[in-house]
């Protein structure tokens, strides 16, 4: 299994807007299709900052294969009205993790 993280910091002054986006559009527009599913948004905690917080975006993913199709013909439909709505109050990366069986 696959999991799909990506980590964003938010500037404070949207982030309570990047959190209501994430759970009411970028959610439901990422899952639509089935190649992602259960979706978490988790804060992220550490050291606290006066410039923003962290939030770390989940999804599992069945394979790369299919992971590496949702990049192809999901992501830019997702992403850019995420970027294009935020612009340079957020950053964000990718990780993404397999998961080992024991």
């Amino acid at each position: 299994m696959i999991v799909y993280n990506t980590t964003f910091h938010v500037e404070n002054d949207v982030k309570d807007e990047f959190i209501e986006y994430m759970l009411q559009e970028f959610i439901p527009a990422s899952t639509k299709t089935g190649l992602l599913t259960y979706p978490r948004l988790a804060r992220v905690h550490g050291k606290d900052s006066d410039e923003g917080a962290s939030f770390a975006m989940e999804f599992i993913v069945s394979d790369l294969f299919v992971l590496e199709r949702w990049n192809q013909e999901e992501s830019a439909f997702v992403l850019k009205p995420l970027l294009d709505k935020f612009k340079q109050k957020i950053a964000g990366f990718t990780t993404i993790l397999e998961t080992i069986d024991y």
